[in-house]
């Protein structure tokens, strides 16, 4: 979090990309075809002519997980999903980005969307330095905007966010000191 005088923002960690605004699709995805290739190879032994036709799914799904990519440049958004041919949204055409499950989704102005690997929610930040501010930050906007807020916890559970400066979240706050007092005396 950051402080209202400073001006160092928060960035979330995502390690699925380089600073180029090349977005990779998550690498461990390689471990598991890797897994399930040498388990195909341990049991292939035992029935050649049935276990032959496994070998090659975990080595095209690796091939297709290093081939997805997201790139953001000068130009546009290019997504390429593993095989496919690269699909291309330049900035004219660009309408804005949806997030549907883990999914992320470049959106044209005539509607239609195309996948985006690589990109999450986290990938706000970079994603916003990649466009080069036409792709809006909401992730750091929001973690700003709750820096000074306080969280109120009401006993059935529900949680309310307010400022400061509120009169409710001073007697929270008060309440808070009250409680931490009477157990530090009981001890």
């Amino acid at each position: 979090m950051t402080t209202p005088g400073s001006s160092e923002k928060p960035t979330p960690k995502d390690t699925s990309a380089d600073e180029s605004g090349v977005f990779l699709s998550d690498r461990l995805h390689l471990l598991g075809a890797a897994a399930v290739l040498v388990m195909v190879l341990l049991m292939l032994p035992a029935k050649p002519l049935v276990f032959v036709w496994f070998v090659p799914w975990p080595l095209l799904f690796a091939a297709y997980v290093w081939r997805s990519r997201t790139t953001v440049n000068e130009a546009g958004i290019e997504a390429r999903r593993g095989f496919s041919a690269p699909q291309q949204v330049p900035w004219e055409d660009f309408a804005g980005i949806r997030f549907g499950g883990a999914t992320a989704f470049a959106t044209r102005t005539d509607g239609s969307e195309i996948p985006l690997p690589g990109v999450s929610f986290n990938s706000l930040p970079r994603l916003a330095a990649a466009s080069r501010g036409r792709i809006p930050d909401a992730l750091t906007a929001g973690l700003e905007a709750a820096d000074e807020k306080v969280v109120i916890i009401h006993r059935d559970g529900r949680q309310v966010l307010v400022d400061r400066d509120d009169p409710a979240a001073q007697a929270h706050l008060r309440a808070q000191q009250e409680v931490a007092e009477t157990s530090e005396s009981d001890k």
